[in-house]
């Protein structure tokens, strides 16, 4: 059972079979938008449909938010839309097959009020004030800082949601012990660390513990510790400092180009109408940085003073 507010819900649903749930609809409501009822053509249609699940107004209601009642508490729904509208980075469904490393990419900031889609991580660097030493006398203070930006769809995992509403379901998304922030705060130094020396940032966080989580299905007893590699798509210097002056522009203090076409990569929003107008040097930009980030740390990173920060793709795939 998960609680929703004051209401309370079960997983899976008994009282009938997927195939079921919804209903047939009137006949005017079948011809003009189909039967609301679960099916394959009814997920296929809707599993990447982003821009309008992510949108609003009258064509959002008719094209994207497909919504089926659950037959075991009348007053709820299903929500069905593309898989990031809840789970942003593919990482639950992966713990719940138990699987030991997984890999996933961290390709957008959003916590309200605090950052938005063009918060860059050296924004977030500064606010921290760049701490990288769990003993600095300030350190949590800087981690809380830190924390203010960071996306609650990722910290969400660890048991932090943010402090304010964002219109997806974190709060079911809780999957990792860690009940003092450990985990997260070593996610800060490491992250800091390599920007400081201009890497990307990739951080591997070992020995995962993980907890019950009903709606996903996941039981801690039977699902082993984890190894979870954060890819956060930044914009290193070591990167930039290395692409041609007539393709850049030139590069400011945080390692960003001065080009006006290039200069929010890689922080592209993601909203569906601003997709439809990047062009094909953006966006083959945004694949040259990703193909650079994974050679560039394949035998691992290191900090300005030569200690390994992250041990390396090579070492994870051998």
């Amino acid at each position: 059972k998960v609680k929703f507010g004051e209401e309370t819900a079960e997983f899976p649903l008994e009282s009938k079979t997927p195939w079921d749930w919804g209903s047939e609809g009137s006949w005017l409501g079948k011809k003009a938008f189909g039967a609301s009822r679960l099916s394959v053509e009814f997920l296929a249609g809707m599993s990447t449909n982003f821009p309008g699940s992510s949108g609003s107004g009258l064509p959002a209601e008719f094209t994207a938010k497909r919504k089926i009642g659950m037959n075991n508490c009348p007053d709820m729904t299903l929500r069905f839309a593309d898989g990031g509208s809840n789970d942003l980075m593919g990482i639950l469904p992966l713990v719940q097959r138990n699987v030991k490393n997984i890999i996933s990419i961290y390709n957008f900031n959003q916590n309200p009020p605090y950052a938005d889609f063009t918060t860059t991580y050296a924004d977030i660097y500064k606010a921290s004030s760049g701490c990288k030493d769990l003993k600095d006398p300030n350190f949590n203070y800087h981690f809380t800082e830190w924390l203010k930006l960071m996306n609650p769809r990722l910290t969400c995992l660890f048991g932090y949601f943010g402090i304010k509403k964002i219109n997806v379901a974190n709060i079911l998304n809780h999957v990792f012990w860690d009940p003092d922030q450990d985990v997260l705060k070593e996610l800060m130094v490491k992250f800091n660390t390599l920007y400081e020396n201009g890497q990307p940032l990739i951080a591997e966080l070992k020995d995962l513990e993980v907890i019950d989580n009903p709606f996903w299905g996941v039981k801690a007893e039977q699902t082993q510790k984890i190894n979870l590699t954060l890819i956060y798509y930044n914009m290193p210097k070591k990167f930039s400092e290395q692409v041609p002056l007539e393709v850049s522009g030139g590069i400011d203090e945080d390692g960003m180009f001065l080009n006006p076409e290039f200069r929010s990569v890689p922080h592209l929003s993601p909203d569906g109408a601003n997709a439809l107008f990047y062009s094909r040097a953006q966006i083959n930009l945004m694949g040259h940085l990703g193909s650079w980030m994974v050679d560039q740390a394949w035998d691992g990173l290191k900090s300005k003073d030569g200690k390994v920060v992250f041990e390396g793709f090579g070492k994870i795939f051998k």
